[in-house]
């Protein structure tokens, strides 16, 4: 009983790590995408190779961050949805990324709350 009870907390423990893991590698990920796909328009972050070639730049990924109504639905619709209509002919496009993008470029867009 001891042994399972040892074995049972090792799994949770492991578990626990990799789940971290998984969110750090997210972040990692999120923030290099940004970086190739929104960082002509966006500052993504303060070292990016390049500045944003849009005039003005559209809101930066921090002022994006601090955002009260930003949590990951929120941002799920927003990153897979146009802003650019008649009424609004300079929105920002969909910018059609995959499920996988779309969870890791919110990962790295929720990272910067805190900051």
């Amino acid at each position: 009983m001891r042994i399972l009870q040892l074995l049972l907390l090792t799994l949770c423990a492991t578990a626990s790590l990799a789940g971290e893991r998984g969110d750090i590698d997210a972040v990692t990920r999120g923030r290099s995408l940004a970086i190739m796909i929104c960082a002509s328009c966006h500052m993504v972050a303060p070292d990016q190779p390049q500045q944003p070639i849009l005039r003005p730049p559209a809101p930066s990924f921090a002022s994006i961050a601090r955002r009260p109504t930003l949590d990951a639905d929120w941002l799920r619709s927003f990153l897979t949805t146009t802003h650019r209509g008649a009424d609004k002919p300079d929105g920002m496009p969909n910018p059609k990324l995959l499920d996988s993008h779309v969870r890791q470029v919110s990962a790295y867009l929720l990272s910067l709350r805190g900051r």
